[in-house]
């Protein structure tokens, strides 16, 4: 991701730390964000890719009914395929946690806006730094409270997707925080 943006202003030690903390939060929040969106549509599109190969698989085996008796292994298989994967679909967490990435999605765009708030607040030294440490730490708990609520949710590391958003991300935040 990016490094933090300094305006010139001096802090404390411990400004900084809390200053360094932050932006890393802010950050991976943001990306968090971003990636379970791209993530949600990706499994979006496979998700609706298929059950498009299993209705074709589906009709297909149909049709196929037809003229069975000359080629009864070309039935066996497109009834055989689009048997495993009608049941093997359920079981691919991939495929069906797509409302469940963009609900996190969301939520951590809501934890990156209250970090973005907190972060000029600090930058503008409108408030205490116990308060910045105090709404800190109430953020860190919203995360966590929701990641508790999300534990059955399989999010898997696509490393294309990582540097995609990465990039993305690291950008959009060089432009906002300049």
């Amino acid at each position: 991701m990016s490094s933090i943006i300094t305006k010139g202003t001096r802090y404390t030690g411990m400004q900084q730390k809390m200053r360094n903390r932050l932006w890393h939060n802010l950050q991976n929040a943001k990306f968090k964000s971003a990636y379970l969106c791209e993530l949600s549509k990706r499994a979006t599109v496979w998700g609706n890719s298929y059950s498009f190969v299993l209705a074709f698989g589906t009709a297909g085996s149909v049709a196929a009914w037809a003229i069975w008796d000359k080629f009864p292994i070309i039935w066996a298989i497109m009834v055989g395929s689009s048997q495993v994967l009608h049941v093997a679909k359920p079981y691919i967490p991939f495929l069906k946690n797509e409302k469940e990435y963009m609900e996190l999605s969301f939520k951590y765009e809501s934890l990156f806006l209250c970090y973005e708030k907190l972060w000029f607040s600090l930058e503008k030294a409108k408030e205490s730094e116990d308060s910045i440490e105090e709404k800190f730490y109430t953020f860190r708990d919203t995360e966590v409270n929701f990641l508790e609520n999300s534990k059955h949710i399989y999010i898997p590391n696509l490393s294309s997707l990582t540097k995609k958003v990465g990039s993305l991300v690291a950008s959009e935040l060089s432009h906002s925080f300049q």
